[in-house]
């Protein structure tokens, strides 16, 4: 990957005889020439969604374009594709390119355009064994592999360090000033390391919910009083995860971040959440967000998946028998089977309440929300809690699974 500061500005500027020397070196094919290059910006899939842009080349003596990705990408990304994406041939795009201002900035990468000519909807039994496959090939690549990972630049998920408390302090002040930050022990934060912030953004969410007296047909008091427990003594959340082999995580694995070609390929884009962990939390992550699929009808947001194409004990099965393929004696499937209730409440506590705080915070008392809770999603339409309201069945489910496992904590 050459990393000219001048080769990426001439890149972005669709200088033909920039595009021609980048693929000449990466091809190996001296006579390739780059008559045009043409950029179609790629709408954000989130507000806080890197820019992306697909550059079209023209080339001489050749009909058909070919087209690659420019995209931003912070320290994380750039550190997976500079160190380790290699590693992983048959599972990431390919990077042609990396610019980095700084080694352990971030910086502009190339990557191959991954068709997606099977929408995550559409689906099938081999299309999701196949992934699934993917994703065990990523773990076992990495599996002990800590210090190499860390040494790079990637966060350890599960960092017992301490995370300091006047940094804290300073850095959520407003969790401290307005009540939140009480109902964590300090020996909670302690015990949650480097994922403190986190918990501390939890708990907002949880004082947010207890507010409002929960969330009709999702969120009852029991669901809450496990959340408060788990945030008062997190040991028996982590232990578990604490206790098995470290690897390399993608750290988002759903559905729209994998795109399924007609060749029967898998690929796994989106590494901007890489980071060092146990596996089953990848795994987890990607279970629970599969019924989850794009609304590209309706502009954006999301839909629930109408119909699994397998079920939650078939992709945990599928899963753990291509790492137990891949890595033999070396891994204890048991252990990560047992795990998996201590990665949901994990995936629960620091994915969905961190949010509850930003998205419920205006609701103005407890009357106001038991009535929204009664209105029809269509009464939605045109307001800011339409597309969310729309995920109350898929949400309901969510949290189901969250107290069973805590409950076999």
């Amino acid at each position: 990957m050459r990393q000219s500061k001048l080769l990426a500005t001439q890149l972005q500027k669709r200088d033909p005889d920039a595009w021609t020397a980048l693929l000449r070196d990466h091809m190996e094919v001296e006579n390739l020439v780059v008559t045009a290059v043409s950029t179609h910006p790629l709408p954000p899939r989130t507000k806080n969604s890197r820019r992306m842009t697909r550059y079209v080349l023209e080339l001489a003596g050749h009909s058909d374009p070919i087209s690659f990705i420019g995209r931003h990408i912070e320290a994380v990304e750039a550190a997976f594709y500079r160190d380790f994406a290699l590693r992983l041939p048959h599972l990431t795009p390919g990077c042609i390119f990396l610019h980095q201002a700084e080694a352990n900035g971030s910086g502009w990468a190339v990557l191959d355009d991954v068709p997606n000519d099977i929408d995550p909807g559409r689906w099938a039994v081999a299309d999701v064994s196949a992934i699934l496959e993917k994703l065990a090939y990523l773990h076992a690549t990495f599996i002990d592999q800590a210090d190499d990972l860390t040494s790079a630049g990637l966060p350890l998920r599960l960092d017992r360090t301490a995370y300091p408390w006047s940094t804290l302090v300073s850095q959520q002040a407003v969790y401290f000033e307005e009540g939140p930050a009480a109902i964590l022990s300090e020996h909670a934060l302690t015990q949650a390391g480097q994922l403190a912030p986190l918990f501390l953004q939890a708990a907002n969410g949880l004082v947010v919910m207890r507010d409002l007296g929960g969330w009709p047909g999702i969120l009852g008091e029991s669901h809450l009083t496990a959340v408060a427990d788990l945030l008062d003594d997190p040991v028996p959340l982590l232990e578990p995860l604490r206790q098995l082999p470290p690897t390399l995580l993608h750290g988002d694995p759903n559905n729209h971040h994998w795109r399924v070609t007609a060749f029967e390929d898998q690929r796994l884009t989106g590494w901007q959440t890489a980071a060092v962990g146990p596996g089953i939390c990848d795994l987890v992550s990607f279970i629970e967000q599969f019924g989850l699929l794009e609304n590209r009808e309706q502009g954006g947001g999301f839909k629930t998946r109408p119909l699994w194409p397998v079920n939650e004990e078939t992709i945990i099965d599928t899963y753990l028998l291509a790492l137990s393929h891949r890595l033999g004696s070396r891994i204890n499937t048991r252990a990560l089977r047992q795990a998996i209730p201590a990665a949901r409440c994990l995936y629960v506590l620091t994915n969905w309440f961190p949010h509850f705080a930003t998205w419920f915070d205006e609701m103005p008392n407890k009357f106001t929300w038991q009535k929204v809770n009664r209105m029809a999603p269509s009464e939605f339409a045109d307001t800011p809690l339409h597309g969310f309201m729309q995920l109350r069945p898929y949400l309901s489910g969510v949290f189901e699974r969250f107290i069973l496992a805590f409950r076999s904590l």
